[in-house]
């Protein structure tokens, strides 16, 4: 009897073709870890294979820990000798094992990124350049993109030619290698790249490796970037019994550098290479996979497969319409309330996935109105990430600025050169004078050793602030929020680090401000006192509750690898999910919608039992609300594997006049395929909203040039206008800035 009689055909293909080049193509759910701690057993206990003579390499010391452990209760102790574990546990053990002979200290430090943000802002101090010319995130992103393309800084140099901006870099990124050096440290980029160069430089080193290792097992192949791949091809050149494993359909990390050519090309790197296609899904019912091959049947570069099961059919995909983001959020929560109230369905085995962070606020607010416990994985909550903090303590300063704590977390964010060593002086002043440190700014030429530079920016801080708290008193929450943003240089300083990162903490910090749009319809008598009370309590009472008894938040890239029996995908709308980033790439470059369509792919074949997908007609960005389109990938899955319903919420408007007709008599957005929209007329919103005199139609009302009244941004002047009647959208110049604005749904009033 053979260990393999417990795989399904297919599984025992993969796991006992042991000569040779191999390519697995796993789908979701497919037992590929199975497989391979499987084929691992085999070549131990059937083969005759030694231990020390495999490596099994993978992605996170999660998954390298899971590998160990099976194979050590199929192996037994002799499974200590195999070489398990990730890309960058298996280089330090190589730069460690050989450093002698590449010339290394073998006590080296390996930084990560808070030493790496250290190192850089030295780096940038000593060039006498100011971080808001170039941030350091922003200079270790394109440290990074070197490195995972294989590019010393010689090189990069080379390739920066005339342009200014990159040389400058090609400097920093010179002067960065050299300080590490002299620091005896690596980088996590330099792990893997230090290897393949030191192999390429010591083939006796890489011979010893290339003989010792028979036979190189590989996980999530999809995600492997440049010198990943280049390792790879290094250590199997010899004995070449290399077995990948990976789903092209999966491969969501181009962001972090992972090239899906790797996988799809491996047949043509290895020309001799068998390929099994493990498509027997156990994990999912019948239609949530039909429905998930549909969509990824779109794509044009994969391989090609199609999930089945043995299993039930399972419920219908439900596809629910919300008029907005917030009555989104209010019916998944329900949805959860209701299906683990009763049966076999626990609060832990729910999960709400999304695109980006920041849509995570409307569903925080209303699992806490609920009451039920919930933890964010890959990520930390809403109001708790920096961002989010860093303008709530703005904003708590203004209403008390003698909290000391606050406003030190505040006074250098932005960066404005005021150092540790000047705020110590002004700290020290203060307390001798028994002055809290606002008061002290109105006394700085009295500090002693205070230099000009840091006196004039501290000042300079000490006028925005005043600005600020003169601005509290004239202005309404939403107003002062984006004053907070724009006179802080917050935003400016998001924009200047242009990094994908900065985009979606500028989008929390929307979000925030919607919020407070929000807060400010919404109560009677919204005052700043009162909202920062509300955040406060909401942030110390941090009860998210065990990971097997809360609902589980997390984008949709953090769910790779898990499986929940209850999934909702929110916010499934264009330039959402897919992003508008990715819209507009696809114009030029039809991979950054597939990157996209796979996410999606992802997303559903999380789901078990239940899958449902949710977008808003309208959602708050930007500080107002703006019309949205459902997912191209909606009208991906076939109608008769979707349910459709519509959570309408009908006492949103407010009897005002306004601009535009009420969302009961506007004319319907193509439905995903097989739906049908009906309308109740004669619905609340209907009964209790006026038409100004249908102005939507009078050109003379909205015409460029014309004044209207905005409820948040007060009285502004039409500067451009596009399109007609309901579809008509605004460019109009307010007091502080330009906004536009969707007529349907502005508000508008003449002025």
């Amino acid at each position: 009897m053979s260990i393999l009689d417990a795989l399904n055909p297919a599984q025992r293909q993969a796991a006992a073709t042991y000569a040779g080049p191999l390519l697995v193509l796993a789908g979701a759910g497919s037992g590929k870890t199975r497989v391979l701690t499987y084929r691992i057993a085999a070549l131990v206990n059937e083969v005759g294979i030694a231990p020390w003579r495999i490596l099994a390499v993978t992605f996170t010391n999660k998954a390298a820990g899971e590998m160990r452990e099976r194979i050590e209760n199929l192996v037994g102790p002799t499974a200590s000798d195999i070489w398990v574990g990730t890309f960058h546990s298996i280089c330090v053990r190589l730069l460690r094992y050989e450093s002698e002979a590449f010339g290394l200290d073998a006590n080296f430090s390996i930084y990560d990124e808070d030493d790496r943000r250290a190192t850089v802002r030295r780096i940038l101090e000593a060039h006498n350049i100011d971080e808001r010319d170039l941030s350091p995130r922003s200079l270790i992103g394109q440290i990074s993109q070197a490195k995972n393309a294989m590019l010393d800084p010689l090189e990069f140099s080379r390739q920066a030619g005339d342009n200014p901006g990159r040389r400058q870099v090609a400097d920093l990124y010179t002067a960065y290698e050299t300080e590490l050096r002299r620091n005896n440290a690596f980088d996590f980029d330099d792990l893997l790249i230090e290897v393949v160069r030191q192999l390429d430089r010591h083939p006796e080193v890489l011979q010893k490796y290339q003989e010792r290792f028979e036979h190189l097992l590989v996980d999530e192949y999809q995600d492997t970037n440049k010198p990943q791949y280049l390792l790879c091809r290094q250590l199997s050149a010899h004995h070449r019994n290399i077995c990948v494993v990976g789903d092209d359909d999966q491969s969501i990390y181009q962001f972090r550098g992972a090239d899906i050519r790797n996988i799809l090309d491996f047949e043509r790197d290895y020309p001799d290479a068998q390929t099994v296609r493990l498509e027997q899904n156990y994990r999912s019912t019948a239609r949530i996979l039909a429905a998930a091959n549909a969509v990824i049947d779109h794509n044009q570069d994969r391989k090609g497969k199609k999930l089945w099961t043995e299993g039930p059919d399972g419920d219908p995909v439900a596809v629910v319409e919300c008029d907005t983001d917030r009555r989104e959020a209010r019916h998944i929560v329900e949805q959860i309330r209701r299906q683990t109230g009763v049966g076999p369905y626990g609060l832990g085995d729910a999960a709400i996935l999304y695109r980006t962070n920041a849509q995570s606020r409307p569903l925080e607010e209303e699992l806490q109105r609920s009451g039920l416990p919930y933890i964010i994985v890959g990520g930390i909550r809403f109001y708790d990430r920096k961002e989010i903090k860093d303008l709530l303590s703005y904003l708590r300063v203004l209403v008390n600025p003698v909290d000391d704590i606050t406003l030190r977390r505040i006074v250098n964010t932005p960066r404005r050169g005021i150092g540790d060593t000047s705020l110590e002086r002004l700290q020290i002043f203060a307390q001798e004078r028994s002055l809290s440190l606002y008061a002290a700014l109105d006394h700085l030429d009295e500090v002693p050793n205070l230099g000009g530079r840091a006196q004039k920016s501290l000042a300079d801080f000490a006028a925005i602030l005043k600005g600020l708290i003169a601005a509290k008193e004239e202005m309404n929450l939403p107003e002062l929020g984006n004053e907070v943003v724009a006179k802080s240089g917050y935003r400016q300083m998001l924009h200047d680090e242009n990094t994908p990162e900065a985009e979606a903490r500028e989008q929390n910090i929307d979000q925030l401000l919607a919020e407070m749009t929000e807060y400010f319809d919404e109560r009677e008598e919204p005052s700043l006192e009162a909202y920062l009370e509300e955040k406060s309590l909401m942030t110390s009472a941090d009860e998210k509750g065990e990971n097997g008894h809360a609902i589980t938040l997390m984008t949709l890239h953090s769910a790779k690898g898990l499986e929940f029996p209850l999934v909702f995908v929110c916010g499934m709308e264009e330039n959402l999910f897919p992003t508008a980033r990715a819209v507009e790439e696809s114009r030029i470059n039809p991979q950054a919608i597939e990157e996209e369509r796979r996410l999606c792919y992802v997303g559903m074949t999380r789901a078990r039992e239940r899958l449902s997908l949710t977008y808003a007609l309208r959602r708050y960005a930007y500080g107002s609300m703006i019309e949205t389109e459902p997912s191209r990938f909606l009208n991906e899955v076939p109608a008769d594997l979707i349910e459709t319903s519509y959570e309408i919420d009908r006492g949103f408007a407010r009897s005002r006049q306004r601009v535009g007709p009420p969302p009961a008599k506007r004319k319907k957005k193509p439905a995903p395929q097989g739906v049908h929209y009906e309308w109740d007329e004669g619905s609340q919103a209907a009964q209790t909203t006026t038409d100004f005199g249908d102005f939507v139609e009078q050109d003379d009302f909205l015409a460029v040039g014309q004044w209207v009244r905005h409820q948040q941004w007060g009285r502004g002047q039409i500067i451009e206008r596009e399109g007609h009647g309901e579809k008509m959208k605004l460019s109009i110049k307010f007091a502080a800035q330009v906004k536009r604005v969707a007529v349907a749904y502005a508000q508008l009033e003449p002025a």
